[in-house]
């Protein structure tokens, strides 16, 4: 595996793929439906968190440090 250079302001992995990207793969090629739908949930959820962090929802700086690091790792 090629070492890629990460752009900080995308959901990546060590492969380097952005995590919506990993996650509307799944949603598209499995044939099953619950792996389907967990996939359409997370991209909610990370949706969800986005948003969080754009409106500055959580006070707590623990809280705001996971969901920073959930984003951008």
């Amino acid at each position: 595996m090629n070492a890629q250079s990460l752009n900080p302001d995308q959901l990546s992995f060590s492969i380097g793929r952005p995590l919506p990207v990993l996650l509307e793969e799944i949603q598209k090629s499995s044939r099953n439906p619950q792996l389907r739908k967990a996939a359409e949930q997370m991209l909610e959820g990370l949706r969800t968190l986005e948003i969080a962090t754009e409106i500055g929802v959580s006070k707590s700086k623990r809280a705001n440090t996971a969901i920073y690091e959930i984003l951008t790792k």
